[in-house]
C-alpha cells in the first residue's frame, strides 16, 4: 500500500495523453503518479493512423521513431457504399503504429524516467481540500497539488460528466494482414457508419469501424451479420473482408462511443485527451490530439509550478488554449460526421468532392494542426 504519499501531480489515466503528460512533467523533474486500471501493453480500439504532426514530439519524449521503420502515408482514398471513390494527396501525412507498440513504449519511457505507475489500480474517488487533492484508490490514498483526468470517453465520478448523447457509436477494431496500398489511408463508408484502414508495423493493418448503435442492433448486436449484410455492400469493405487474414478469432470492441463537447477545466481539474472532448473520427486524429492536449497543459503547469500563475490563471490559459486548439475541429467534426452517415448525402457528398478539389483539401487540412 502507498497511503498517504503526496506528488506534485496525479493523473486518473494511462493511455496516450497521461502518458505524455506523465514524461513530460518528470522529464521536468516533478514528482508524478499514474494511475491506470489496466496494464501494458494492451490493445484499444482506435484507428492506428497518427499524423505527423506529433513525430518529433514523440521523439523529445525518447520514443525512437526513426529507428522504426514504420510506414508513413501521402494519399487519401475515401468510398462510399456504392464504391463511389476520391483520392487525393495529404498535405501533412501520418504514419503507422498500433497503440499496443506505442503505448508499451511510452509506459517504460515514464518508468525510466522515475514516474510512479499503478497498474491494475481502480481509481476510487476524489475530494478537494484548501489546496490539494485526496485520491483514493485500491492500493492507497494520495494527495497531490494537481489533479489530471485522461480516463478516456468515460468519466468516473466526482469528474465532470456530459450528459450522453441520443445516438451512440459501436467501435470495432481488428488487425490483419492483407496487400494494399502502403502509402494510403483509406477511409470506406457503409449505411450507419464508416471503416478506416492503414497500415503499421510488421506488415500488419489496422481496420477499424464506427457503426450507429441503432444500425447493429437491427442485426441482434451480431457483429458478423452486420458486417455481411452491412460493410461489405461497399465492393472495397467486400474485397477486404474477403482476401484479407485476421489475427484475432474475435475483434476489439467498445460501446457507448458519443462525440460529446466536454470541459477542459472543471472545479480546478484538469482535463485532456478524450476526457477533454472527443473529436469525430472523420476529423479527428485522436491519437496525436490526446499528445497535443498533453503538450499544451504541460506548457501551461510549467508556469504554474515555477510560481509564475496561480492555479486560476493556469486553468484559464489552458482552457483558453484547448478551446483555440480544439473547439473548431470538434465543431467542424461533427458537422462533417453528418454527411458521411446518410446514405444518400454520403454518395452525393463524394461525387462532388471528386470534383471540387480546392474545397475537399481544405477538409483535410482541418484534420489535423501544426508540428508541435
Amino acid at each position: 500500500m502507498h497511503d498517504n504519499q503526496s506528488y506534485q501531480a496525479i493523473i486518473i489515466g494511462g493511455g496516450l495523453a497521461g502518458l505524455s503528460l506523465a514524461i513530460l512533467l518528470a522529464k521536468d523533474n516533478r514528482k508524478v503518479l499514474l494511475i491506470d486500471k489496466g496494464e501494458y501493453p494492451r490493445h484499444k480500439v482506435c484507428g492506428e493512423y497518427i499524423s505527423l504532426e506529433s513525430w518529433n514530439f514523440l521523439e523529445r519524449l525518447g520514443i525512437p521513431l526513426n529507428t522504426m521503420n514504420l510506414p508513413q502515408f501521402n494519399s487519401l482514398r475515401i468510398s462510399s457504399e456504392k464504391g463511389t471513390e476520391l483520392q487525393s494527396e495529404l498535405d501533412l501525412g501520418g504514419f503507422g503504429l498500433s497503440r499496443f507498440v506505442l503505448e508499451e513504449l511510452m509506459y517504460k519511457r515514464a518508468l525510466e524516467l522515475g514516474v510512479t505507475v499503478l497498474t491494475n489500480t481502480k481509481y476510487l474517488n476524489y475530494s478537494k481540500e484548501e489546496r490539494s487533492f485526496i485520491v483514493e484508490t485500491t492500493k492507497g490514498t494520495f494527495k497531490t497539488e494537481v489533479l489530471c483526468g485522461a480516463f478516456g470517453k468515460y468519466a468516473p465520478k466526482p469528474f465532470f460528466k456530459k450528459n450522453e448523447e441520443k445516438h451512440n457509436w459501436v467501435g470495432i477494431k481488428y488487425h490483419i494482414t492483407l496487400d494494399h496500398a502502403e502509402d494510403e489511408i483509406a477511409l470506406h463508408n457503409f449505411e450507419g457508419g464508416y471503416c478506416g484502414m492503414s497500415k503499421i508495423e510488421d506488415g500488419k493493418s489496422c481496420l477499424c469501424y464506427l457503426v450507429k448503435q441503432e444500425q447493429l442492433a437491427k442485426h441482434n448486436n451480431d457483429i458478423k451479420s452486420l458486417e455481411e449484410s452491412v460493410l461489405r455492400r461497399n465492393p472495397y469493405l467486400d474485397k477486404i473482408f474477403s482476401n484479407a487474414q485476421f489475427h484475432y478469432n474475435k475483434p476489439m470492441v467498445i460501446s457507448n462511443v458519443t462525440f460529446s463537447v466536454k470541459e477542459p477545466t472543471w472545479q480546478d481539474v484538469f482535463y485532456l485527451g478524450d476526457s477533454a472532448g472527443t473529436i469525430a473520427p472523420l476529423s479527428g486524429n485522436g491519437m496525436s490530439n490526446a499528445m497535443r492536449s498533453a503538450y499544451l497543459l504541460h506548457k501551461h503547469l510549467t508556469f504554474l509550478f515555477k510560481g509564475q500563475k496561480s492555479k486560476a490563471e493556469t486553468m484559464h490559459n489552458y482552457r483558453k488554449d484547448w478551446l483555440t486548439h480544439f473547439g473548431g475541429r470538434i465543431r467542424f467534426g461533427r458537422f462533417v460526421q453528418q454527411f458521411f452517415c446518410k446514405k444518400n448525402l454520403n454518395e452525393a457528398s463524394i461525387r462532388i468532392l471528386k470534383h471540387a478539389t480546392f474545397i475537399h483539401k481544405q477538409i483535410i487540412k482541418k484534420t489535423h494542426g501544426k508540428s508541435f
